[in-house]
């Protein structure tokens, strides 16, 4: 049987198992600079302009996201490339067994085992960062066992979540840095209560200039690195405040690394954010979108406005578990569309494929769905090589 088989699929209250898997594998946390990311949306966008601008300048950082992959493993890379199966099947044996250390515990998730797992690796490669995605958020979230170099949260919906969000997130002396202005306040008071040093950052220093199909142009008003405008990849309008938040952390709470202009340039330039507004196909243009809330829907149709004008006709296919979240997403997003349908999420892949077939080479077409299911739609367009 797979080791993966063998871990829990619910994950129980508490930090006592991520704590063991850590003490399993000789603690590799400890000194580990790390940098936490939470928020409901632009975590993982945060993760990748924050990855990608290290990984250009020669900078050894570890990451591990949200394990939304198909595969837990796919959750952790090392300079930008994904760790080795057999590598960290390795590590999550070692953390778990034996198995009657888990007794009292219940049996650790396999976002817990990979967390440690990755952390144990980034720790024997001497990785000089590592990037955590915070993802069920509140006090027993898995990466409230480490202490953060630095902490940083995105937007948060609703705000009256904030709360929650912060609770071992905001920790003593740890720099706390955010574009939520919505929450300022509930986040003020949650900082202040244990510590933490809360500072904002303008959602809107980064402006988006242009958005051609091949790439995107932006402007910081700060400009911390005197970039002027610069390029990333094609791009949603809605990165604009991941962006913000990205130069305003490597500028001036990651500045001990000396980041050069060029190398932050080049990791804006090479940026890759799969399946966030990540265009994947050509005549026709297709596509990909994780949003999966109304809020994220609301983010998402601002970004269509900027799109360059085509003659073709835009298509839209919408997928999410929960009907009624469909139904509201579909409201916010059909006006802008000339065709739309809502299919089941296993449903997607096929879809898009038998869709895309008829489509003209002008026409467009936004594939929107939960992020596993998209990596599927995403092989259909982007053949693994």
């Amino acid at each position: 049987m797979s080791i993966w088989a063998e871990l829990s699929q619910e994950a129980l209250p508490g930090l006592g198992r991520v704590r063991r898997l850590l003490a399993h594998l000789g603690h590799p946390e400890e000194g580990l600079p790390v940098v936490a990311v939470a928020g409901a949306h632009g975590k993982t966008s945060v993760i990748g302009v924050l990855e990608s601008v290290l990984n250009a300048a020669g900078i050894p950082v570890g990451v591990v996201t949200s394990p939304d992959h198909p595969h837990p493993w796919e959750a952790a890379r090392l300079g930008g490339e994904p760790l080795s199966r057999a590598r960290l099947e390795a590590l999550v044996i070692q953390a778990v067994r034996p198995w009657e250390d888990f007794e009292e515990l219940g049996r650790p998730t396999p976002q817990e085992a990979v967390l440690a797992a990755a952390l144990a690796h980034f720790a024997a490669a001497e990785a000089e960062l590592v990037l955590l995605e915070r993802t069920i958020g509140g006090p027993w979230d898995p990466t409230n066992c480490l202490r953060p170099r630095l902490s940083l949260l995105t937007h948060v919906v609703p705000p009256e979540s904030a709360e929650w969000e912060v609770k071992g997130l905001a920790q003593p002396g740890v720099p706390l840095l955010t574009v939520e202005e919505e929450a300022l306040v509930a986040l003020a008071e949650a900082c202040r209560a244990v510590g933490a040093a809360l500072s904002l950052v303008d959602p809107q220093d980064v402006e988006l200039l242009e958005l051609r199909w091949d790439r995107a142009v932006w402007h910081s008003r700060s400009d911390p690195f005197s970039l002027g405008p610069f390029e990333t990849p094609f791009l949603g309008a809605y990165q604009a405040p991941n962006l913000a938040v990205s130069l305003a952390t490597l500028a001036e709470l990651l500045g001990g690394f000396g980041l050069s202009r060029a190398a932050v340039e080049e990791g804006l330039h090479r940026l890759f954010l799969p399946c966030r507004f990540e265009l994947v196909h050509r005549g026709p243009w297709v596509v990909l979108d994780a949003a999966q809330s109304p809020a994220a829907a609301q983010a998402l149709s601002l970004a269509l406005e900027p799109l360059p004008p085509h003659r073709g006709q835009r298509h839209l296919l919408l997928a999410h578990p929960s009907s009624t979240v469909v139904e509201e997403m579909f409201k916010v997003l059909r006006p802008a569309f000339f065709w739309a349908e809502s299919v089941p999420p296993s449903e997607l892949a096929e879809a898009a494929e038998r869709l895309a077939s008829r489509l003209s080479v002008e026409d467009v077409l936004l594939v929107v769905g939960p992020f596993p299911t998209l990596w599927e739609v995403r092989r259909v367009f982007i053949p693994a090589p």
